[in-house]
Order: structure tokens, then sequence, then C-alpha cells
């Protein structure tokens, strides 16, 4: 049999693994448009700081990863679509590579708006590793002084904060009234906010958008941007612009095929990337999708499209077995997202917008806020500002399942992020018992559950 994947990142490296474990003969062929081995696309800022080792970044093992797993890995091929009804993918140029299983695990690509300027030199996304280089290098020529970063989502935020603790003066442009709007609410963000002004010293400019980018012999100098309702309008001097402005799930793989991609039934209107069922395949049973590229079943049994790293592995793993020939559902997508800002970790999981009611609990420096629904929690949010300013490195819950261990490992950092998702959320029958809040007052958020196995701390008798 040959698997043919198209793209390299976490979905595909995943998908790899977990079919390697069942068949150790079929030919793989990996399909990359990035002369990279896979890398670490939630390490962007890393990169841009210099703070991360190639071990840590290329996470696999580099290329030796291939070798190792028999994989004929085949960068800088940039697959332009597929032929699902002849079973082969079409790369730039014409060539075609058959197939009897295809795993679309592609991603998605940065959105660039249709801003005047946007092709000016020193006008960037920050969205993969090639990014991330040119960002770093022009900081390095000394030449960039003051950065305009438009959109306040989370690697807006992350390359907002790396940028200000390299020296430069960085402002911030964002539409919505809040920064991180699809992952705080107004009340949490807020606060959020109020630690990166003071902290940092990062400038913010809410509820405001980009009329245009303006530049002198090719290269930008200043941001035009005016407030929501208003004809104010205001210059923001630049010497580099960031466009952090989302990304779009690489559908146009599927555009000539009769491959369902995600649609609002109600409004006809794209709304995700491809469909895909609970054993991540299409609606061609050999052709698989998982990662950025996809919507899939959520664990409230939902389609979503839901663009993050946790998700990506997941179904890369799932859809690995089943292509392997094993019959593997996905226990549901999990949507928690966690901001590596070293002044203030926030994060967030689950669902807000039609919670019934919210809880906030303070412990020390940290805020948590969990929402209700038909008295159970579909979501959560927490803010806080750690007294040391480094990234936990380790994670001594799940290199040790001794509880005396877990129990004094409280968990305040980034990864209390999912550790709550499995908690609350994964874990469908929880109850919001006073056991629980005890727990989360306390701060031991680990202690609520175990991220590897998903073996609740508590539960119903």
């Amino acid at each position: 049999m040959r698997v043919v994947i198209v793209g390299n990142g976490p979905a595909a490296a995943s998908a790899i693994e977990a079919f390697r474990q069942v068949d150790k003969e079929s030919d793989i062929i990996v399909l990359s448009d990035e002369p990279y081995p896979t890398y670490a696309p939630n390490c962007m800022e890393n990169v841009i700081r210099g703070d991360i080792s190639d071990q840590a970044l290329f996470y696999k093992g580099g290329y030796e990863f291939y070798e190792r797993m028999r994989v004929d890995f085949r960068p800088n091929k940039e697959v332009v679509g597929i032929d699902n009804k002849r079973k082969v993918v079409i790369v730039k140029g014409g060539e075609e590579i058959a197939y009897d299983k295809c795993l679309l695990a592609a991603g998605a690509s940065a959105f660039i708006p249709p801003i005047p300027g946007r092709e000016l030199g020193g006008v960037t996304t920050a969205k993969n590793l090639d990014d991330a280089k040119r960002i770093r290098d022009l900081v390095l020529s000394g030449k960039v002084k003051r950065v305009v970063i438009v959109g306040a989502g989370p690697i807006g935020v992350e390359d907002a904060e790396t940028l200000r603790s390299m020296g430069l003066q960085v402002a911030v442009v964002e539409f919505f009234d809040r920064v991180l709007p699809r992952m705080l609410d107004k009340y949490m963000a807020d606060r959020y906010m109020k630690i990166l002004e003071e902290e940092e010293g990062i400038e913010f400019y809410l509820n405001h958008q980009v009329l245009a980018i303006h530049g002198e012999d090719g290269w930008v100098e200043a941001v035009e941007i005016v407030q929501n309702g208003s004809d104010r309008k205001k210059f923001l001097q630049a010497d580099l612009v960031i466009l952090s402005t989302g990304v779009r799930p690489r559908t146009h793989l599927v555009a000539n095929t009769d491959i369902k991609i995600h649609i609002d039934e109600r409004t006809g209107r794209v709304v995700g990337g491809i469909l895909v069922n609970e054993y991540q395949q299409t609606s061609d049973k050999d052709v698989y999708a998982a990662g950025d590229i996809c919507s899939g079943i959520d664990a409230w049994g939902r389609q979503r499209w839901i663009a993050l790293f946790p998700p990506a592995q997941q179904g890369g793993t799932v859809a690995g077995y089943n292509m392997a020939g094993l019959k593997v559902k996905h226990s549901g997508l999990v949507d928690y997202n966690a901001v590596k800002t070293r002044s203030a970790p926030a994060g967030s999981g689950g669902v807000f917008e039609d919670a019934e009611s919210s809880t906030v609990f303070e412990y020390e420096q940290y805020l948590i806020k969990v929402f209700l629904k038909e008295g159970r929690v579909c979501g959560y949010q927490f803010v806080g500002q750690p007294k040391t300013k480094r990234l936990n490195q380790r994670n001594t819950f799940l290199k040790d399942k001794a509880w005396e261990h877990v129990m004094k490992d409280r968990g305040l950092g980034l990864e209390a992020s999912g550790v709550l998702f499995h908690h609350f959320i994964n874990q469908k029958d929880r109850n919001f018992s006073p056991e629980v809040v005890r727990v989360i007052k306390m701060g031991m958020l680990r202690s609520l559950g175990n991220p590897k196995f998903e073996t609740p701390l508590f539960y119903r008798e």
C-alpha cells in the first residue's frame, strides 16, 4: 500500500508515528512545500528571540525522524490539488503522485487582508519558520525600532511581547474591543491587557482598523488606522509591520473534487475546513484529513474548525491508525489554548458565548473564570501573573504518576489550560462539586486530571 501525506506539520508527524505502530511495510510519501523537517509551529516567537534549540524546534528529531520511520520525505513540493477519482495528488509543475490512502494535512495559510500597502518591504506575516527567521533578521539588522502588529490574537500578542523584550517599541491594532477576542471575554481580556501594558509597555489600539500602510522607496514607514465608527485617523510610525490577522484552511486542495468542506447550511457560507468524521475520513473513504485543514467533531459532537496544535496531533494520530487498518474513533476535538507571554499567562478552553452563568475564582495572582450551562462546565478562562517569569518546561505529572508529586506541582503555568480542559470538558458527566471548587481555589490544577491518560482524581461512584 502507498500512503501519500500532503503536509509536514504536527498532524502529519503524529499520523506517521501512529501508522508505523501498526504497519511497518507500506510506503509513506510526505510532500511539504517547505524545506524543513517537522517543527513546532507554536514556537515561532522563540525563533524570533533566538532562545530555542534545534532539538526543541525540530521536536521529532529532524531528518532522522523520516529515516527511522522509513518515510520518503520530499521537501519543497507544493501540492496544488488532488484528483480523488484517479487517486493522485498534483504537485506544482504538473507532477502527479498516485496513492492508495491519502492524508491531507497541509494546515492553514496566513490570511492577508486587502490593505493598501501590504506589498511594501517590512510588511510580513508571522505564521511559519521562514516568517520568524525573516523577522529576527530584520530586528538584528538594527534597522527596526518601531513595530506595528495588526491583530491581537495569540500570535500577535506573543510576538508583541517578544519584540518588546528585544527592545523595540510595539503597538498592536485590534478590530475588536479586546485582546485575544476568541480566547477571553471582555472582563478577562482587560485584566490581561493591563498587565501587558504596565509590565511590558506594549501599546494597544482596540476598536481600530487599518486603512492603509504607507512607505517610501518600497519600505514601510507608517500605518494609518481609524477608530471604528468614527473618522478619527491616526498614523503609527513603523519600520516593521506584522499582519497577524488569522489563518484560512487550505481547502483549495479539494476545490475541483466532490470532497465536502464545512459549509453553514443556513447561510451557504464556508465556515471551516474539509469535513471529516470521527475516523478523520473525508467524504471519500480513502482520503483523510487532520489538523488545521479540516473541520472535525468536537467534544460536544458538533462539527467545528479548530486550528490549534493539540487537535492537529490528536487528529493525525487517529488518521494514522485508521489508514493502517485499525478502526479508531476520535474522542472529540479539544480547543484549549494558551498564550506564552512571560509576564502573564492566559488560556481558555471550551465555549463561552451561550453560557448561562459563570463563576470567578482567585488564587494569589491568578484569576480563573469557569462558564456553566445546564449545571455543567462548558468552558473556562484563566489569566495570571506568575511570580517567576520563566515558562514551566517540565511536567512532573507526565513523568511520575504518584499523586503526592502531582499535588505538590500546582500547575499554575501554561499547562493549566490543558489540565482544566481534560477535567471539566472531556469528562462530560462532571459536576461542579465542592471538592473541585476547593481544588481550584487552592490552585492545585494538575490534581484535577491526568492529561496523558485522562484519568480523573475525582469520580462519581
